[in-house]
C-alpha cells in the first residue's frame, strides 16, 4: 500500500526592513506575535542591501532590520499566506507609492530554509497566487550552507549562526512535542 509521508512542520520567519524615523518595531512586533505567537526576536547588525533599498525608501541612516521567528511550529502550507500577508502589510505602509517597509517571510525546518518571493527563477518552485519558495539555505554538515544563489543579505556568518540556533530551538521543540 502506498504511504505519503507528512510534511515535516517548521518555524515561520519574518524581517521587516524598515524606516525608523517613521516606524516603531514594536508595530511589527505587535503585528507577527497577534498572529503567530511568541517570537524570537534578532537584530542583524550586517545589511548589505540597505543601499539598495534606500534608493526606494530614502534615509539609508533611518534604515533598520530586525528579524522575528515564531516559538511554536506551522505547517508548510503557511509560506504562502505569510507571503500574502507581508505583502499586505507593504501596501498599508506605502507612501507616495514607495515602500516605506519591506517584509519577507521565510520557512526554517530541520532540513532547509526557505524565503518566499515574488519573483520566479530557475531555482524557485511555485507555491501558489505568483509566489515562489527560494531554496536559500539546505542543512549539510551539521550547518545551514548557502547555495549559489542565496541573497547577499543572508550569506554572512552572522545570520548563518543565527538560523543554525533557530534550527536547535526547532529540534529541541520538536523532540518535547513528541514526549
Amino acid at each position: 500500500m502506498l504511504e505519503v509521508s507528512r510534511a515535516s512542520t517548521g518555524l515561520l520567519f519574518f524581517s521587516f526592513l524598515f524606516r525608523s524615523d517613521l516606524f516603531t518595531e514594536d508595530l511589527f512586533q505587535n503585528k507577527v506575535q497577534n498572529l503567530f505567537g511568541k517570537l524570537i526576536v534578532f537584530h542583524p547588525q550586517i545589511n548589505p542591501l540597505s543601499v539598495y533599498y534606500s534608493k526606494e525608501m530614502g534615509h539609508l541612516e533611518n534604515l533598520r532590520r530586525v528579524f522575528y521567528v515564531s516559538t511554536e511550529t506551522y505547517p508548510r502550507e503557511f509560506l504562502l499566506s505569510s507571503k500574502l500577508l507581508a505583502l499586505d502589510w507593504e501596501r498599508e505602509w506605502v507612501s507616495d507609492n514607495s515602500r516605506m517597509v519591506n517584509v519577507d517571510t521565510g520557512f526554517l525546518s530541520l532540513e532547509n530554509f526557505l524565503l518566499a518571493t515574488t519573483k520566479n527563477f530557475s531555482h524557485r518552485i511555485f507555491i501558489g497566487q505568483n509566489q515562489f519558495a527560494d531554496l536559500t539555505y539546505q542543512f549539510v554538515d551539521q550547518s545551514f550552507q548557502c547555495l549559489p544563489w542565496t541573497y547577499p543579505d543572508f550569506k554572512d556568518p552572522e545570520k548563518l549562526e543565527f538560523f543554525n540556533w533557530c534550527r536547535s530551538f526547532l529540534l529541541m521543540h520538536s523532540k518535547v512535542v513528541q514526549s
